[in-house]
Parts: C-alpha cells; sequence; structure tokens
C-alpha cells in the first residue's frame, strides 16, 4: 500500500487522516507520545496506519522522527500540519522529490521578520515595521507614533502579539518576552481583517477563497468569528506572495487588511489554518481543501475543487470571564438547520479567562446558510439558545 507522511496531525488535523485513507492510502503519522493516546485519534487512524512518537517540538525532533518512518519503507508524499511541522516537512519534501511548498517559503512562513523582509524586496503592500533588537531600539522608531504593535518573530495564534499604546506598555511587552531574539514592530492598522486559504500546485494556484474576520477587543484582537466567502478580492496579491514565496504545492494561508490605500499583508502560512476554517470552507462553498491539500503532495489532482454558491460562519463563543456554572443549548444548537459542528472544550467547574489567544476559547459553532440573509437568520438563533453562564472566580487573566 501506498504511504503518506504526516508531519504532525494533533487534535485538529484528524480529518487529514480520513482523506488519506478515502484516497487509498496509509498514513505514518510523526505526533508527540501524548497525541497518540487521545481516544478520538484513536479512532481515526486506520488499521494499516503507522504512528511513530515525537520527544520534541522543534524541527530537528520531527526529522529524527521521519527517519524512522522512512526506515519502514518509501512515501508518495508529505503533508505538515501546524507551525513547528511546516520547515522538516519541506527539507523532506524535496529531499525526497516529492511535491512541497519548498524550503524557502517554509523557512519564511516561520519567520515573520523574514516575511517583512522578503515582501519589502518584492514591493508588496505592508505596514511600515521595524526589526527590534531591544526596547531602545523599539521605542527610538516609533518616535512617539502611538500606538504600534509588537511581535515575537515565531509563533501562531496571535500569541505574544500585542498593541502598546505608550512607552510603558512597550518596556512591560518586552519585559514579559524577554528574548536576545529579535522583535517585531509594526505600524497598527484599524482597517478590516481577511485572509486568503489558496492551495497551490506547482506553483499555480488551483483554489483560493477569502475569509472575513471579527476580532475581539484590543490589545489582544483575538478573533471571534469568520465569514466565508468575503466580498473581496485578491487575487493579484496572491500571486505576488505565491511568487514572493516560490511557493511550489501546499495550502497557503495569507492574512491582511484592507482600507483606503487597498490591501496590506499582515503575515503568511505555508500550513493549515487554525480556527476551523477549512471546515468554514468546505460547509460555505462545497470545497475539500483537506484532501486538496493532501492530493497535491501526492501529484495528484484534487476532487471537489469547483466551489459552490453559499455561505458559512465560523463562531466562537466568548463567555463572561469566571468559573462555568452551567452550558445550556447545545445539544438543541447542534440540530438546528445549517448547523453543521458545535463544539464544546468546557464544563461546569471550568474557568473562563478573558481572551489572550486562540487557545483561550470555549468552543465553537459552524453555520451555513444558502444566502446571507439566511445565514444571520441561523445565526442569531444559536446565539440566543447557546449560553454559558459563569460567575466570578478571580482567577480571569
Amino acid at each position: 500500500m501506498r504511504r503518506i507522511l504526516m508531519v504532525g496531525c494533533g487534535w485538529m488535523g484528524r480529518p487529514y487522516l480520513q482523506r488519506v485513507h478515502d484516497r487509498g492510502l496509509q498514513a505514518a503519522v510523526l505526533d508527540s507520545p501524548e497525541a497518540f493516546t487521545w481516544p478520538e485519534t484513536k479512532e481515526a487512524l486506520g488499521r494499516s496506519d503507522r504512528t511513530y512518537p515525537v520527544s520534541g517540538t522543534d524541527h530537528e525532533a520531527w526529522l529524527s522522527g521521519a527517519s524512522d518512518a522512512l526506515a519502514d519503507g518509501p512515501v508518495v508524499g508529505v503533508v505538515p500540519f501546524s507551525e513547528p511541522h511546516v520547515l522538516a516537512a519541506a527539507m523532506l519534501a524535496e529531499e525526497l522529490g516529492l511535491p512541497g511548498p519548498g524550503v524557502r517559503a517554509a523557512l519564511t512562513s516561520r519567520n515573520k521578520v523574514a516575511q517583512r523582509e522578503l515582501f519589502q524586496r518584492h514591493g508588496l503592500p505592508q505596514p511600515a515595521f521595524h526589526v527590534a533588537r531591544g526596547v531602545e531600539s523599539a521605542l527610538a522608531w516609533v518616535d512617539a507614533a502611538w500606538p504600534v504593535v509588537a511581535k515575537p518573530v515565531s509563533g501562531s495564534g496571535s500569541l505574544g502579539v500585542r498593541v502598546v499604546h505608550d512607552e510603558s506598555e512597550l518596556r512591560a511587552w518586552f519585559d514579559e518576552h524577554a528574548t536576545d531574539a529579535p522583535v517585531l514592530i509594526e505600524e497598527y492598522l484599524e482597517d478590516p481583517e481577511y485572509s486568503v486559504e489558496a492551495v497551490t500546485d506547482q506553483g499555480t494556484v488551483v483554489f483560493s477563497s477569502i475569509t472575513a474576520k471579527t476580532t475581539g477587543p484590543p490589545p489582544f484582537f483575538v478573533e471571534t468569528e469568520h465569514r466565508i466567502p468575503a466580498e473581496q478580492d485578491a487575487d493579484e496579491l496572491l500571486r505576488g506572495v505565491v511568487r514572493a514565496l516560490g511557493m511550489g504545492s501546499g495550502i497557503l494561508h495569507l492574512e491582511y487588511r484592507d482600507g483606503p490605500e487597498g490591501p496590506r499583508i499582515m503575515e503568511v502560512a505555508v500550513r493549515t489554518p487554525g480556527d476551523y476554517i477549512l471546515d468554514g470552507v468546505e460547509a460555505a462553498l462545497g470545497v475539500d481543501l483537506y484532501d486538496a491539500v493532501v492530493a497535491v503532495a501526492c501529484g495528484e489532482r484534487p476532487h471537489r475543487i469547483r466551489p459552490s454558491h453559499g455561505t458559512a460562519a465560523v463562531w466562537f463563543p466568548t463567555p463572561d470571564p469566571g468559573e462555568v456554572v452551567e452550558i445550556m443549548g447545545a445539544d438543541r444548537v447542534a440540530s438546528h438547520e445549517g448547523v453543521v459542528k458545535v463544539e464544546i472544550d468546557v464544563e461546569p467547574g471550568s474557568t473562563v479567562k478573558s481572551p489572550r489567544s486562540s487557545m483561550d476559547r470555549v468552543g465553537v459553532v459552524i453555520v451555513r446558510a444558502d444566502t446571507s440573509d439566511e445565514l444571520e437568520a441561523r445565526l442569531k438563533a444559536v446565539r440566543e439558545e447557546l449560553v454559558f453562564r459563569t460567575v466570578p472566580s478571580g482567577e480571569d487573566g
């Protein structure tokens, strides 16, 4: 049986396993030892799949695990899941002569400074930025032009990204993220935020859609809702980014803000987007991007790549901080027309915090409809019925 190497899978990567099996492939899965103990992961694995526990989170650990997997036989494709897996997967695909995003694209995906410098060289629109190697360097560049955005060079899920409004906040951010590594200080943009989800095959975009984002309050701006598809045209921007990256085959997640001066790039990643966006694309447009990623990794044609006409919302409830005492309506909401997914990640007794990153969310609901008006009505009914009752706990951070 032909095998595909999955570098990482985790909780949200399980749909890839189903698509691998649907294509008659065997999965060789690298992941942490803990991931293979989860009942949901065990259930998603096929009888002929092989698992290879990886001790570590750096790309060297993933390369070591891959050596064990490849010693058991060849593979016809390599699929990374999330940010820590991108570089090792790209290196392996290139070594084995298999389709992949390319090492340059993977390295750029992992480093926000590399992105800013690359896009600047290619004349692509983005915020003004400064690479700071300490708080004094950052303050000299800001020159009282507050607010600005402070970002670690690597990371995902908005972790560590902060809007800072004055010198004291910036100094506090540097103290919190004490590091000798450079950090990014960027112009703060208030324009609406979007993302492009695209699949490329040997440098050609074979599918793309745009997601409109709603975010929570400052200073963390955690995304609370996605709408698919957005009425935006980002084809030129996408083509420019694909060219600059030298993107080969794989998935690309491009975030941008669109204002009076046109779209400006926030960041790009050549891995699966989080926040159930792929599930939202399938709910709205009937396009299976999980299958498309597996297909292009193996040099095959994706199934179901022609979009239909629909719309969907991925909504993340944001209850008041405190201890959860009751969750009402989850079962009823799951049976609502148009609801394709309900996942609740807390239970009575859990503590809910004000979200500082995507890791602080309490659950997700995905709703689809044929029209925008129908979607609004269905989403309103869901929001009214699904209620998290909390009481103050004193532990909110």
